[in-house]
């Protein structure tokens, strides 16, 4: 299912630890207030509030002390979305990875404001930030982050340019989703993801099944390496497309052992968007 930009509004994402910061958010947050959930008790001494008095702690303690509620005050975070624009990126068979990775930016830059998030967005292809919009919760962020991307030329190759722009994020009140297919190697996905921690990382794996399981037709077919954008003519067969086929499952179990590693499952879109299945992987997703 191909989706637009309103579809997403029903995303959302809960950050496992407390955030600190100031700004109201929907969050859990270090600060302790007035508002959200519980949190623990103090003693009234520390936290002179006789509005939150705890009765029955406060009667029940043995010393005579008093005590008051704590609430967590819910803080807000923001979405560092980080597209890998690299060449491979504009290779496909079956689907159109930049388009879905447009989307996506622009999806995940939508559902961050409507949560009361900031998002921001950076293209990277090779060396080089291609593109780059900087952190806010503006009408129309989620449209300008879909242009942005659909209008890139992808380029370049390696993860460089990734592991640069990932060590410049911030490191607190954050949360970091990765677009790309992925066409690394299993070490460079590791010094990635060296870079982003200990920052918490939402992949999105851009997956196209045509790429994954070519046909076995005989013939002659051009052929656009991945990483450098070039084309070469091959001569195809069904023993090709199952080498082809073998070699990139293969390359698929490495690239998630070493997600494993970090304690991260990626979300793997394969072809299109089915709105209903994000949803649901999102909601089971550690962050």
């Amino acid at each position: 299912m191909t989706a637009d930009l309103h579809l997403f509004d029903a995303l959302a994402w809960r950050m496992a630890q407390p955030q600190p910061g100031l700004r109201q958010g929907a969050h859990r947050g270090r600060m302790r207030g007035a508002g959200g959930a519980f949190a623990d008790l103090a003693p009234l001494l520390a936290y002179p509030d006789a509005r939150r008095l705890d009765l029955r702690r406060s009667l029940t303690d043995p010393m005579g002390g008093f005590f008051v509620r704590r609430f967590e005050r819910p803080a807000d975070i923001t979405l560092h979305v980080l597209v890998d624009a690299s060449a491979s990126l504009g290779a496909g068979a079956l689907s159109d990875r930049q388009g879905l990775a447009a989307l996506m930016a622009g999806g995940l830059a939508q559902a961050a404001r409507r949560g009361g998030d900031r998002a921001a967005v950076q293209a990277v292809g090779g060396n080089e930030i291609l593109a780059a919009l900087p952190p806010s919760r503006r009408a129309g962020i989620g449209q300008q982050a879909r242009d942005l991307i659909a209008a890139l030329i992808p380029t370049g190759s390696g993860v460089g340019g990734l592991i640069a722009a990932a060590s410049s994020l911030p490191r607190r009140r954050v949360l970091v989703a990765v677009i790309s297919d992925f066409d690394i190697s299993a070490p460079e996905l590791a010094l990635l993801l060296e870079a982003l921690s200990p920052r918490p990382v939402l992949p999105i794996w851009l997956r196209d099944s045509g790429l994954e399981e070519p046909p076995g037709d005989f013939g002659l077919a051009e052929i656009r390496d991945p990483e450098t954008g070039r084309r070469r003519t091959l001569l195809t067969s069904g023993r090709w497309a199952a080498r082809q086929a073998q070699a990139s499952l293969r390359h698929r179990q490495s690239l998630r052992a070493v997600f494993a590693g970090q304690g991260l499952r990626p979300v793997e879109i394969r072809d299109s968007i089915d709105i209903g299945d994000l949803i649901a992987t999102l909601d089971e997703a550690p962050l």
